[in-house]
């Protein structure tokens, strides 16, 4: 998807885990070198400010996130209680395979069942064992440089690597095609092609996608762009993958 829609922060330090989805209900492995003691990985609303348990670390750097069967229902219900306190004016809509999974340049992306609601996995954060203290966040990268890309919204450069990610859909969908975008670098009228490859078939449940950035454009600033990124879903974790902690 290019430098458009990413957040991470400046890597503070990296943690590797072995990791493991087990039969997709919960997402499990051990984190070396853990230091922080037992921690929550946890959601802030974005209006009322209130903490959803996710998952945990515990003293020894075990990981551990349920993945709950029925996760739509419940983040329907967290999303309602959060539109309670919104301001006014503000309307909640849900993403489809339609709306996620899309060319903003032209009709070049085709869906099955696009009105399919996604939901997913937030940001996953690292909160002290009491909740209160908001530490770090943990990313699935194939290594630091690209979650410090992640972070900076696509202001770092970059090279090839990939990043994961978790969705929610109660039906079986597909998104197929592939989307160019020409895009400006910033530096005078200099431009690149920005591609998205995607070749999906979603199940039914969780569904665990891989963005590679496959390919980059370097400007004659020096800086790399993302210029071809391919979206997948993937049977089982890649064995290099790194989860990269970063201070929140």
């Amino acid at each position: 998807m290019g430098d458009r829609y990413f957040k991470l922060l400046a890597i503070s330090y990296c943690l590797v885990l072995s990791f493991s989805l087990t039969a997709q209900n919960s997402i499990q492995g051990k984190v070396h070198n853990w230091t922080q003691g037992e921690s929550i990985i946890a959601y802030f609303g974005m209006f009322n400010g209130e903490m959803t348990r996710l998952g945990s670390i515990n003293a020894g750097g075990d990981l551990q996130i349920p993945l709950d069967p029925d996760y739509f229902n419940t983040f329907k219900k967290i999303a309602e209680k959060e539109a309670a306190g919104a301001p006014p004016g503000w309307s909640m809509n849900y993403k489809t395979v339609a709306t996620t999974f899309f060319c903003t340049y032209d009709e070049t992306v085709t869906t099955q069942n696009g009105d399919a609601i996604i939901t997913g996995l937030p940001e996953l954060i690292l909160t002290d064992q009491n909740g209160q203290k908001e530490q770090a966040i943990l990313y699935a990268v194939s290594s630091p440089e690209v979650a410090g890309w992640l972070r900076s919204y696509g202001a770092e450069s970059i090279s090839p690597g990939y990043y994961l990610s978790w969705i929610f859909i109660e039906s079986p969908a597909a998104a197929t095609g592939e989307c160019v975008v020409p895009t400006y670098t910033g530096n005078d009228d200099e431009m690149y092609e920005d591609t998205t490859v995607m070749d999906l078939k979603l199940e039914k449940g969780w569904n665990l996608l891989k963005y590679e950035i496959a390919e980059t454009f370097t400007s004659a600033t020096g800086k790399s762009y993302a210029s071809k990124t391919r979206v997948s879903r993937l049977e089982a974790l890649p064995d290099d993958v790194q989860w990269v902690a970063v201070d929140y």
